[in-house]
């Protein structure tokens, strides 16, 4: 694999092979690694290695791009070519601002680890292994998949932008089922492979399929729950999906359109925040058009403060440019991909402890939007959902549908652990914590 020195030099000489008024290349090498096992054997292990090169080219208020996966001189050419003709043939774009000037990076070095460079294919069988023996051990079957990723990321265009960084990721997650219905869920993000505890990951998600055996009906109804980090994960990630990009805003498609500062969208305890640069944070520091990436509080103790921008919608509604810029060519807007819910200060015992009737969410499936400025929200529990009754977690139940705007779920959350874990990808990971919220709407039953 490139340095990051090597990946920002064929970043350059892209930008340099590029005959147009304006030019950018993005440039990821990298390599990732998969194994998946189900019926507690592992069934696939495959990797791959591959270096792509994107080259976005200005003619005027035109634009094109055009990709690559080779790296030699005549293929950078070629590419470079093509991208130039995407532009003569594109329609004008009056809003299109040129692309952003260079500004300081910090181009960090410790957001990769070594260990997740090295962690092969029998380092991957062993922790897969440590994983499937829990469930094995207790007569339940598991299934899942053990990730790496590691790669480096250049951007470089023709006004001196010329930036690049090194990131690794990992990945495992474990579906642990029994025979009478019971079923567990855990999963684990992080930067450094040498820091997943496969055992206990693979014991977290058996222990939650013998406790979820023989599950009874739940009447539907409104109900305070306890969601466990991994289904709080998808609740921000809809709220970016539909809310949090600038272009959402300007377009007035967001909840957030007209009313940033005017509304409560959530309780005090509800702080969501982009910071690529925190300690915490993972993947680089810089988005897709080498701007660096600035903190954005999206909404902060409950009310709505601003959303993320890239260089073309920050000067399209006025903004600073937060530098969420997505790969071009891009028409979803820009995103934020370093999510976090700031911490507060229960455990979720006390989070449990609080609820007098109401139930136990590990996770979420099949989520879909039914309205975006309320972002209404419809799928199903897995994997995991109990009662709560007298504040301890008491019989398993069946899967339950729900329809809960995601808003008002923020506006009723009553408490927030201290602990908080990644959920999501290598690449596009939140920090969350569970939360309690104090009323929750379940329409029926899926199982």
């Amino acid at each position: 694999m490139m340095t990051p020195e090597e990946a920002r030099a064929l970043a350059r000489r892209a930008v340099e092979l590029t005959a147009a008024d304006e030019a950018e290349a993005l440039v990821i090498d990298g390599a990732s690694a998969l194994t998946r096992f189900a019926n507690n054997h592992i069934h696939q292990n495959v990797a791959e290695e591959d270096a792509a090169v994107s080259v976005r080219a200005v003619l005027g208020k035109r634009v094109g791009v055009a990709s690559t996966n080779r790296t030699d001189d005549d293929s950078l050419r070629a590419v470079a070519e093509s991208a130039v003709r995407a532009a003569s043939q594109a329609p004008e774009d009056p809003a299109f601002p040129g692309l952003p000037e260079p500004e300081p990076v910090d181009e960090r070095s410790d957001r990769a680890a070594e260990a997740t460079r090295v962690f092969g294919a029998e380092q991957r069988a062993r922790a897969v292994g440590a994983i499937i023996d829990q469930s094995a051990s207790r007569g339940l079957v598991a299934a899942g998949t053990l990730s790496t990723s590691s790669r480096v990321t250049a951007v470089a265009n023709s006004k001196g932008v010329a930036v690049a960084m090194p990131t690794t990721g990992a990945k495992a997650t474990v579906l642990s089922m029994g025979p009478d219905s019971g079923s567990g869920w855990a999963s684990w993000t992080g930067m450094d492979a040498s820091e997943l505890a496969p055992a206990a990951l693979g014991d977290e998600a058996a222990t939650l399929a013998e406790r979820s055996a023989n599950p009874s009906d739940l009447e539907p109804g409104e109900y305070p729950v306890v969601l466990a980090p991994d289904a709080v994960a998808d609740i921000l990630d809809f709220l970016a999906y539909v809310g949090f990009s600038a272009k959402a805003y300007e377009e007035g498609r967001s909840f957030m359109s007209g009313k940033l500062e005017q509304c409560n969208f959530g309780s005090e305890l509800v702080t969501i925040v982009d910071d690529a640069r925190s300690a915490e944070a993972m993947g680089i520091t810089f988005d897709y058009e080498g701007m660096p990436k600035r903190v954005v509080r999206m909404i902060e103790y409950g009310v709505a403060m601003r959303p993320v921008t890239d260089s073309y919608w920050a000067s399209k509604g006025g903004w600073p440019n937060s530098g969420h810029a997505l790969p071009a060519p891009n028409e979803f807007g820009p995103y934020p991909v370093n999510m976090a819910w700031e911490p507060g200060e229960a455990t979720i015992d006390e989070l449990i402890g609080g609820i007098e009737r109401g139930v136990y969410v590990t996770r979420f499936h099949y989520v879909n939007v039914e309205d975006p400025m309320t972002v209404l929200l419809t799928g199903m529990t897995r994997d995991g959902t109990f009662m709560i009754e007298d504040g301890r977690l008491t019989r398993p139940l069946k899967n339950q549908r729900f329809t809960q705007s995601a808003l008002a779920a923020l506006l009723h959350t009553s408490g927030v652990t201290r602990e908080r874990r990644f959920v999501g990808s290598e690449e596009n990971a939140s920090l969350v914590p569970a939360i309690r919220v104090n009323k929750f709407n379940f329409t029926g039953q899926t199982t």
